[in-house]
C-alpha cells in the first residue's frame, strides 16, 4: 500500500542541494545553472561555439537533409546541375576565349566549385540569425555556432561538387594531379576561416538592416563576371586598368588559393597574403562589432 500522511502534517518537497535559499524563503536559481546567453562575452561565445562541433556539425548536416527531403538522390542534384553547367558554358567559353577544352574545362570547374561555396556562404549569411531565431530566443545558445554550421554545410556541398572535378580530370587531364594538389587543404582552411567572420558580420548587418540582403545578392551576381571564374586571368594585359579586376580583387585570390592546387599549380604568394590579410582584418572587425552588438541581436528579430 502507498504510504499515508498523518493528519495535520504536510509533506515538504525534497531539498535541492544545488539550490540556494534566499532571505524571503524562496528558492534562488541553482548555483550550477548555465549563464544566460547575453551574459557571455563575444570572445567566449566564439570560443565555446567552436568547441562544440557536435552541435554545429549536426546542425549543418540536418539542414542539408532538410533541403533534400523526399528527393531520390538528395544533394547530388547539385552535382548534376554543375555538370550540365560546365558542359554547356565550357563548350561556349572554350571557343569564345580560344582555349583548349582539356585545359579550360578543369579551369572552369575548379573555379566554379570554389565560387559556389563562397557565394552560397555569403547569401545564406544574410538570413543567418533571421532564419534561426528560434534557437537562441528561448534558451542559452552560442550565436557563433550558427556561423560554424553554415560554413560546415557549404563545405559538405562543395565536396559533392568536387565529384564533377574528379571525374572531369580523370577523363581529360589526369596529369593535373601533382604534389601541389595537397595545397588545396590549407587553401580550404583559409576559405572557411574567412567564411566564419563573413557569416557573423553579414548576419548581424542583415538582421539590423534588412535591405543589406538585397545589396549582397546583387554584388555577388556582379562579382561573378568581374572575377576570373569564367574567363582566364591572363586574358587581361598586365599594367592595364582592367587588370585591377585580378590583382586587387579579393575574391579572385580567395578562389585562387583553392583553384591553383586543383590545377596542379602552387598559388602565388600574393594570393596567400591577400587571403590571410582578409582573415586577420575581417576577424578583428567582426570581433569588435560582435562584442558591441551581441547583446542586442535577440531584440532585432
Amino acid at each position: 500500500m502507498a504510504p499515508t500522511v498523518a493528519a495535520g502534517h504536510t509533506m515538504s518537497p525534497p531539498k535541492n542541494p544545488d539550490a540556494a535559499t534566499g532571505d524571503d524563503g524562496m528558492l534562488d536559481r541553482p548555483q550550477s545553472a548555465p549563464a544566460a546567453p547575453l551574459a557571455k562575452s563575444a570572445f567566449r561565445d566564439i570560443r565555446d561555439g567552436f568547441l562544440r562541433p557536435d552541435v554545429w556539425g549536426r546542425l549543418g548536416w540536418l539542414e542539408i537533409k532538410r533541403r533534400y527531403r523526399r528527393t531520390t538522390i538528395g544533394p547530388f542534384w547539385n552535382v548534376i546541375s554543375l555538370a550540365v553547367f560546365v558542359a554547356t558554358v565550357g563548350t561556349v567559353g572554350a571557343g569564345l576565349w580560344d582555349q583548349n577544352a582539356r585545359e579550360y574545362l578543369p579551369y572552369l570547374t575548379s573555379g566554379m566549385l570554389v565560387w559556389l561555396m563562397i557565394s552560397a556562404s555569403a547569401n545564406e549569411s544574410c538570413v543567418l540569425f533571421i532564419a534561426n531565431s528560434h534557437l537562441f530566443r528561448n534558451g542559452a545558445f552560442d550565436f557563433s555556432m550558427l556561423a560554424y554550421a553554415l560554413v560546415w554545410r557549404n563545405f559538405i556541398v562543395m565536396l559533392h561538387h568536387l565529384v564533377v572535378y574528379v571525374v572531369l580530370v580523370a577523363v581529360l587531364a589526369p596529369g593535373l594531379v601533382t604534389s601541389a594538389t595537397l595545397l588545396v587543404f590549407p587553401g580550404l582552411a583559409l576559405l572557411m576561416i574567412n567564411g566564419v567572420w563573413v557569416s557573423l558580420l553579414l548576419g548581424m548587418f542583415c538582421l539590423r538592416f534588412r535591405d543589406v540582403q538585397q545589396l549582397v545578392a546583387s554584388l555577388i551576381q556582379i562579382s561573378l563576371f568581374m572575377t576570373p571564374v569564367f574567363w582566364p586571368a591572363d586574358q587581361l594585359q598586365a599594367g592595364t586598368a582592367r587588370s585591377l579586376f585580378v590583382h586587387y580583387n579579393p575574391l579572385y585570390h580567395a578562389v585562387q588559393v583553392v583553384r591553383a592546387p586543383l590545377l596542379g599549380e602552387v598559388p602565388a604568394a600574393e594570393s596567400y597574403f591577400a587571403v590571410i590579410a582578409m582573415a586577420v582584418a575581417g576577424c578583428a572587425v567582426t570581433a569588435w562589432v560582435f562584442s558591441r552588438f551581441r547583446k542586442r541581436l535577440a531584440y532585432w528579430i
